[in-house]
């Protein structure tokens, strides 16, 4: 999301006073003064003049309750070197199969640390092109012969020299060596945008499903329960119309489960492009890195209390 596209969203939903947020937020984060309140203000404190304007509230760090406070307590107060794997585009396709079987893999064309070694003339016409060190650096190529090559090779090295953990506070990004992968495109026997179905999954057991629609355009989404009860609160975008039922709901779920058996909490999100199909998609650290406002708030304790 741009800073434009940002200061649009705050407006939306609190008018002017969330417009005065979005520029405080600006002020303390995204500009080339972060690093001088970071070192004055400390993490913790920056952190939460950061998060709070979003969540609605003052943010407990040390002793978390919330699903945001939780995850701002796991980026500052952990040390697990397991997170690097499970973040890590590359080296997570390892632990998915050694936990569920690789059937689930999308097929992998290429990977490289040099972006001007793309074999495309040997690709598809469809594919994806992913950083396995960061989140959302993705390149959608529905036709090769209407791009540039050279814009795609800049941003890949752009994201190569970019250290994602860093600003997000993300530590375990900062463990993945950076590499450049590139993927089949999904394609979805049923909608435009494949349905991207993200489970939450607490101490082993998946508790509540997001399904994201039209991410690239008017993005909305739904929160389910595990039966498929549409639920009525949002979080951070607009609610969706009620989606089709998974054709292959118990499998994802059980699927869900097995990747996330031994965490207090991680998001697995994965793919049903056929209903025979099932794709695995990735493994979420920290969701929406603390951010994500929940209307009504208590849902954010709801979810923390899962936790």
């Amino acid at each position: 999301m741009g800073k434009l596209d940002r200061l649009k969203l705050w407006y939306t939903d609190e008018g002017m006073v969330g417009l005065l947020k979005s520029f405080w937020v600006t002020a303390v984060y995204l500009t080339p003064l972060y690093p001088v309140f970071e070192r004055i203000l400390g993490q913790e404190l920056h952190e939460k003049l950061i998060r709070s304007p979003r969540l609605g509230y003052w943010p407990n760090i040390n002793y978390p309750q919330s699903y945001n406070e939780k995850i701002l307590h796991r980026k500052l107060h952990t040390n697990d070197d397991r997170y690097a794997k499970l973040a890590d585009k590359w080296r997570v396709r390892e632990f998915v199969e050694d936990k569920v079987g690789d059937e689930i893999l999308n097929t992998v064309y290429h990977t490289t640390t040099d972006p001007a070694t793309i074999p495309y003339n040997k690709l598809p016409n469809q594919f994806v092109i992913k950083a396995t060190h960061g989140c959302g650096w993705n390149i959608l190529v529905e036709n090769k012969d209407d791009v540039d090559r050279t814009d795609i090779r800049i941003q890949c090295e752009e994201w190569l020299n970019t250290s994602y953990g860093s600003r997000k506070r993300e530590y375990w990004y900062n463990q993945i060596p950076p590499k450049i992968i590139v993927e089949k495109f999904i394609d979805d026997e049923k909608y435009t945008v494949p349905r991207d179905y993200k489970f939450f999954v607490f101490h082993g057991r998946v508790e509540y499903i997001e399904v994201d629609t039209d991410r690239f355009s008017d993005h909305t989404r739904l929160f389910y329960d595990r039966e498929w009860n549409p639920q009525e609160f949002t979080l951070e975008f607009p609610k969706a119309s009620a989606a089709e039922e998974p054709a292959q709901l118990d499998r994802m779920i059980e699927i869900a489960e097995t990747l996330g058996a031994d965490f207090d909490h991680v998001r697995v999100d994965l793919y049903q492009p056929t209903d025979e199909d099932i794709l695995f998609g990735e493994i979420t650290i920290a969701h929406g890195s603390g951010t994500e406002r929940f209307d009504p708030v208590w849902y954010d304790f709801e979810f923390g209390s899962y936790w």
